[in-house]
């Protein structure tokens, strides 16, 4: 292009193969350009490329390795929406099993590993997500019924946790505090230069959580066509990517999907929506996640029957909803023996 200037980056490195690679950018800027501005976006633009070269330990690895069998499991779960969790979970194996050749990993290995896993203090969640996901990369790659070294690993029970149920009022208290955090014309305190759009998306997450029981990984695969409102019908998106049971929308619910789509709260919850709502009165170690307990344990108190609330509450076995959702409260027992009193037609005896 006359009276331009190209200016051009080339980054290259070598595969274990030896195959060459490279990347490049080209820009061309406007003739009489100083040399300094033209320079700076060299350097900048060899630096982003030269994070886009794999490491060296990556570069390295032999084919058939775990490493780098890895790379081709990696495409095969993108449409996940936590596939870059499940790229940590394998990657996890790495330092012992990466450069092994994945024929030879044993369930012994597996086994091993997870044991120092256990020993190194890691919670049971974690080391049971990422044994699924290494149990994931084998049936993908080869079949399911291919030799895989998970198979008959069976899963980490986590510590039992007392049920904490959360306050109607706790839930209103953080309510009422999000809505006066966006009503302030200058976010002030811990809160300055955060947007006030973010305290109402926030507040519309919490109701829906609160409203309906659902998973939050529920709430944030939901798209606006799911949600009915002039039907007052929400077909939810479970956790497998499939539908589970439809839920229908009362009056609090249909308020909460209100407020969430004016909010514009679609997707994925950021990172730091627990501390936020921590800073307006979100009791200290208790999980965001305990207030779909509360929904259940209060629908089991006001007599809803055991198998409605494993639909609503999306649970494939029951005995998972009786365990978790439904505990033997003092209350469901005082009702229980209220309802076989009398049968016999006694009465107190006089003495």
């Amino acid at each position: 292009m006359k009276g331009t200037i190209r200016a051009t980056v080339k980054v290259s490195w070598r595969t274990a193969s030896g195959e060459r690679r490279m990347l490049q950018r080209e820009r061309r800027f406007v003739h009489g350009t100083p040399a300094r501005i033209r320079n700076a976006w060299k350097t900048a633009t060899r630096a982003k490329l030269e994070k886009r070269i794999p490491a060296a330990a990556d570069r390295t690895k032999a084919a058939g390795t775990l490493k780098a069998d890895a790379d081709r499991y990696y495409p095969l779960i993108r449409h996940l929406a936590d596939w870059v969790s499940r790229r940590s979970e394998i990657r996890a194996w790495f330092p012992r099993l990466g450069d092994r050749y994945r024929h030879t990993i044993t369930r012994e290995d597996v086994l091993h590993i997870r044991g120092q896993w256990v020993t190194d203090g890691f919670a049971a969640r974690t080391i049971n997500n990422r044994v699924s996901a290494l149990r994931d990369l084998y049936r993908k790659l080869d079949s399911d019924d291919a030799y895989n070294p998970c198979d008959r690993v069976s899963p980490l029970k986590p510590p039992r946790t007392p049920i904490q149920r959360i306050d109607v009022a706790v839930i209103n208290g953080v309510l009422d505090n999000l809505l006066k955090l966006a009503s302030e014309p200058i976010p002030t305190g811990r809160f300055r230069g955060r947007p006030r759009q973010h305290a109402l998306q926030d507040r519309a997450r919490l109701m829906v959580l609160a409203s309906t029981g659902k998973r939050p990984c529920e709430v944030e695969r939901a798209q606006p066509s799911d949600v009915n409102m002039t039907a007052r019908v929400w077909g939810v998106r479970d956790a497998k990517h499939g539908w589970s049971e439809g839920l229908y929308l009362n009056d609090e619910m249909l308020l909460a999907w209100q407020t969430f789509a004016a909010a514009d709260a679609w997707g994925a919850f950021p990172d730091h929506f627990p501390r936020r709502l921590r800073e307006a009165g979100w009791p200290a170690g208790v999980r965001v996640y305990n207030v779909r307990h509360s929904t259940w344990i209060e629908a089991s108190e006001r007599g809803a029957d055991l198998s409605d609330i494993q639909a609503g509450a999306g649970h494939r076995n029951l005995a998972t909803t009786r365990e978790h959702y439904v505990p033997v409260l003092r209350s469901r027992m005082q009702k229980l023996s209220e309802m076989i009193d009398h049968r016999f037609g006694w009465a107190e005896e006089k003495g």
